[in-house]
């Protein structure tokens, strides 16, 4: 199955545009876990959409498809999550608040990858990267040092300085002295306990 992986993905990577490289370096990091548990927010709300929003959701289905584990995809928009129903196998769609939903749950994750708040106005991106730093902290229970935390739309400025969903969570990691294992577009941290 890792050649039906292999083939699916060298068809639809040429579309990612942007999150291309990103999303290679996250299914290399999944590769040496067996039956990885990714756990998304935000899921699939365009058809085929791959350039515009990343398709994360038929991503993640399809390598789970491939290699086993599992796909929790969890929004609170229901045309969007029977979107997200229909065009996939292996997804267990939740229509939930995506802070509430990962605050009750339990065990461990291995991919989190945060992109349920769409941001429209790139000077005042407060409001996306304060949900998604609460969704950060509402995964307390399942993040464990290895978890890779993702967030997507991210872009960093001429000035140097990054605006996007994933800034203040950007900041928690740097004064947590967590490197960033993935910077660009997407943006992603190995979780690591700060105090051990």
């Amino acid at each position: 199955m890792a050649s039906t992986w292999r083939k699916y993905f060298d068809d639809i990577s040429p579309r990612l545009n942007k999150r291309r490289i990103s999303f290679e370096t996250m299914f290399e990091f999944l590769s040496d876990i067996k039956h990885p548990t990714i756990i998304e927010t935000g899921t699939y709300r365009e058809e085929n959409n791959y350039e515009g929003d990343g398709c994360s959701t038929l991503l993640f289905d399809k390598y789970i498809e491939c290699h086993g584990g599992n796909l929790i995809s969890i929004d609170n928009d229901p045309k969007a999550c029977q979107l997200a129903r229909n065009a996939t196998t292996e997804a267990l769609v939740l229509e939930r608040d995506s802070v509430e939903a990962l605050g009750e749950m339990e065990g461990r994750v291995d991919l989190l990858y945060l992109d349920s708040y769409n941001i429209e106005d790139w000077n005042n991106d407060w409001a996306p990267a304060a949900h998604h730093l609460k969704e950060l902290f509402a995964a307390k229970n399942i993040i464990r040092p290895g978890t890779l935390i993702v967030v997507d739309d991210n872009i960093q400025t001429m000035a140097g300085n990054l605006i996007g969903k994933g800034r203040l969570i950007n900041e928690v990691m740097e004064s947590l002295g967590i490197e960033p294992y993935i910077f660009g577009y997407q943006i992603g941290w190995i979780w690591e306990e700060p105090w051990e």
